[in-house]
């Protein structure tokens, strides 16, 4: 009877444990993530494949050198399916940049996962004429994503280039492990440039998109978490309940904090803890 009850009080500790090692995975932090990019930055020091690719890019573009050149992966997540089966599709794209003075070369990356081998495409400049607008997202010094909306004219949509300063996640989808914090640096600044001459858009207007997507991470984050805490009352677990409802409503007040109101997201999660309170009475 003993062992029962404290099974019964061990669960909903448990389920927090288990609910943040699969948050952190997702969002990039906690002990997982820790021990990987320990062993990155180990592999990052003796690795030479920062060197060679260096190398075959100046090939190409002769003005590359180590501090202009940036290895960027997009990874972008799709879904498709019926009501009942939903099946998430991750597609990663690969590309290599050098900021030059004028512009910035997109060289296509072409991996090839099962050889561990890769090649590069033929260079082309992304320069003022061809850029619509500019925006960012994510965190800087950590994954910025800069992303270039093209005219019409080019063909294509966008083009997105991906600041990591430390590439550590080598694996199937991820080739290398390396330290690139002065090309993103300068790729970063080229991008401003570049911002400001096509569409008029100085630093702090670029810093308001990058926060604007912020925001909206954070309140689809809330009403995640929301959700979580609906799938604990259903099971009449109290404190997980609670812990989950006030994540949530730590990640709507960070959005106030960035000067934004989650209109919807409030309403969101106020419907959520109607429904907890509903199954906890």
């Amino acid at each position: 009877m003993n062992m029962i009850l404290l099974l019964e009080l061990l669960t909903p500790f448990f389920g927090i444990i288990f609910a943040y090692v699969i948050t952190g995975w997702f969002y990039g932090f906690g002990p997982v993530i820790w021990v990987r990019k320990a062993a990155g930055r180990r592999r990052a020091r003796l690795t030479t494949s920062r060197q060679e690719l260096v190398r075959r890019v100046q090939e190409l573009v002769p003005q590359a050198s180590d501090s202009n050149v940036v290895f960027s992966v997009e990874a972008e997540t799709s879904t498709s399916g019926g009501s009942k089966v939903q099946v998430t599709t991750s597609t990663y794209h690969y590309h290599v940049f050098v900021a030059d003075a004028h512009c910035i070369w997109i060289l296509p990356f072409f991996y090839e996962k099962s050889a561990g081998a890769y090649d590069l495409g033929t260079p082309v400049a992304l320069t003022r004429e061809l850029i619509a607008d500019v925006e960012l997202s994510g965190k800087p010094a950590k994954k910025l994503e800069v992303t270039f909306r093209l005219k019409p004219a080019v063909g294509l949509d966008k083009v997105v280039m991906v600041l990591e300063p430390f590439q550590f996640k080598k694996n199937r989808h991820y080739p290398f492990d390396f330290f690139q914090e002065t090309a993103c640096a300068q790729a970063f600044s080229a991008a401003e440039k570049l911002a400001l001459l096509a569409c008029g858009r100085n630093t702090l207007d670029l810093e308001q998109t990058r926060i604007r997507s912020v925001c909206e991470n954070y309140a689809i984050s809330a009403g995640m978490c929301g959700f979580l805490a609906m799938a604990g009352a259903s099971g009449g677990f109290l404190i997980p309940t609670l812990v989950f409802l006030a994540v949530a409503l730590l990640l709507l007040v960070l959005v106030l904090a960035r000067g934004r109101i989650p209109k919807l997201s409030v309403i969101v999660v106020l419907l959520e803890a109607f429904v907890c309170y509903r199954f906890l009475r």
